[in-house]
């Protein structure tokens, strides 16, 4: 009689993508925008390149990603 094995089961891994802590810049087009939230006070946005300073006050419940879109919308008003 002959034994016959399992078949190896194929093992899935799953990666999951997160959202990213570093941006690019709509000025210098360098990856190098910053987001800090400070929940008390205000959320600055700042390049680490070019030197880019956006500032603005009582930015509750937001995610990073949702400022930046805030301050490029804003950026992209004022330049063209």
């Amino acid at each position: 009689m002959i034994e016959i094995g399992r078949r190896r089961k194929k093992i899935i891994k799953v990666t999951r993508r997160s959202l990213p802590k570093v941006y690019s810049c709509p000025q210098c087009g360098m990856i190098s925008i910053k987001v800090s939230i400070n929940t008390e006070k205000s959320t600055k946005i700042i390049c680490g390149s070019c030197g880019l300073n956006w500032e603005k006050d009582n930015i509750k419940n937001k995610e990073a990603i949702d400022i930046y879109n805030e301050f490029i919308d804003e950026f992209s008003s004022t330049r063209g």
